[in-house]
């Protein structure tokens, strides 16, 4: 849904759709995320620099035989405030660097007091616990003659002698870091593909209908899994769509009955027989659509004809699982290799008729410019209530406008978060300038949660509960 501010539109926020996406994109958020993991390993190791820390103990007393505790506890915070600017005297530094026979020597050093005593800790950082333990000992042994001009009347004993270090203070975490980077990649990559589900202007749920598309919604199709069972997924069964298969869900063949339901009554209106059934591009679920309309509409007692025009990916045949029955293709008829005497086929002795396409073609032109198919329509259309055509996707090859010149109305299936905004509307366009003008759109595989609402008791945006 969008709501306008200051003229403009502006997109609300679709948390289903950004959750979705994400879904859909979970194997490249992880694959990214670890290759992020990975290269903040290895900049860590080759960035990473060991540091040594060597202690040392002061007691600080001053000089004098009648010294108390509160001189040595002076004495001792007097030395702790003065004793880094002594670690940090050219003068010290020079000493401990022509100790240790180096040209220069920057000393990491800190200067802690021990509370409420008189004892100071020294403490000396370096690359190596070799240097660092060299330049602490250095110190100790040349701060006297920096100290004596600091600090008067002050002894300085050390009672904890400096040790080498057995291990760096900041030792590597490579797991830590690893857990860190995935973390911290993973989620910049889902807030990513998050925003980019915001930005991307397409249909993700009915209300986008009415305030994106120049067309009305004639209804939603709840989403649904092909195969319920496991067994079947992994046999890769056919599992039929339609809506006269008793393992479908309520909500799937109810949606479906009502969009049917719908459509009837704008045709009836419209005076309309023939109904072009397209989409936009491939794989938005328009030939399953066709075939539950086709089917809802016989249901009701009309005597429909499905007719599959998709000469480049016929699908009827395997949606009603007819790929052996003995009917002569749509296709060899127009090339004139069959005949009309068998090319006519009913649905399990219902009112439903299929006229059906098995193998692609490649004269698409020359089949729709025969005569013979506009003769078939022709039959069809007087001898039946209703004739559903399932066509090519509009987008991608000019099928659809030919045949939409053959037809009275057509309807547009869209699926949920697929296609641009734009494209569809063109779409709309394209049709409505040919003589099947638009009766609406289909959105289809929506996710229940938008299709229904907070108060609806079957699960279609409190339709049923709205007309009550």
């Amino acid at each position: 849904m969008e709501e306008r501010i200051d003229g403009g539109l502006v997109p609300q926020i679709d948390l289903i759709s950004m959750l979705k996406d994400i879904a859909k994109e979970w194997w490249a958020i992880l694959l990214l995320s670890l290759a992020v993991a990975l290269f903040a390993d290895i900049w860590v190791n080759v960035t990473y620099q060991p540091e040594y820390k060597t202690s040392t103990t002061f007691v600080v007393t001053a000089k004098g035989m009648n010294t108390n505790v509160y001189q040595n506890l002076n004495s001792t915070q007097q030395l702790a405030q003065q004793f880094t600017e002594i670690m940090d005297s050219n003068v010290l530094k020079k000493k401990v660097a022509q100790d240790l026979k180096m040209s220069s020597l920057n000393i990491d050093s800190s200067v802690d007091l021990v509370p409420e005593t008189n004892l100071i800790t020294l403490s000396v950082k370096a690359g190596t616990a070799v240097e660092s333990y060299r330049i602490l000992q250095s110190i100790m042994k040349n701060y006297n003659t920096v100290s004596d001009y600091a600090i008067k009347n002050v002894i300085i004993e050390t009672i904890q002698s400096p040790a080498v270090s057995m291990a760096p203070v900041n030792p590597l975490n490579e797991k830590k870091t690893m857990i860190i980077a995935f973390i911290a990649a993973a989620a910049v990559f889902m807030v990513l593909v998050a925003g980019l589900s915001y930005l991307r202007d397409t249909i993700k749920n009915p209300k986008d209908v009415t305030s994106k598309l120049d067309t009305r919604l004639l209804g939603s199709i709840y989403h649904e899994k092909k195969s319920k069972s496991i067994k079947l997924r992994k046999k890769k069964e056919f599992v039929s769509m339609l809506i006269s298969n008793p393992l479908r869900s309520f909500q799937y063949a109810e949606s479906n009955k009502l969009m049917s339901s719908r459509v009837r009554s704008y045709m009836d209106k419209e005076n309309a027989k023939t109904l072009l059934v397209t989409s936009v591009m491939e794989n938005e679920g328009k030939s399953t659509v066709a075939a539950n309309l086709a089917l809802g509409l016989a249901q009701e007692g009309s005597r429909v004809m499905l007719i599959d025009c998709d000469f480049r990916k016929p699908a009827q045949y395997k949606i009603f699982d007819m790929e052996g029955k003995d009917a002569d293709d749509l296709g060899k008829v127009l090339t004139g290799k069959a005949g009309t005497e068998n090319l006519i086929c009913n649905w399990n002795d219902t009112n439903l008729y299929m006229i059906l396409n098995r193998t692609s073609s490649n004269s698409i032109e020359a089949l729709l410019k025969s005569t013979t198919l506009r003769q078939i329509v022709g039959f069809c259309r007087q001898n039946m209530d209703y004739v559903i055509i399932d066509t090519s996707p509009l987008a991608l090859v000019s099928d659809t406008e030919e045949l939409a010149q053959m037809a009275d109305a057509s309807v547009l299936v869209v699926r949920q978060d697929t296609v641009l905004t734009k494209d569809i509307n063109d779409a709309i366009d394209i049709l409505n300038n040919t003589r099947g003008k638009v009766l609406g759109c289909v959105l289809n595989d929506a996710s229940s949660s938008q299709i229904t609402g907070s108060t609806a008791h079957y699960g279609y945006g409190g339709y049923y509960e709205k007309r009550a």
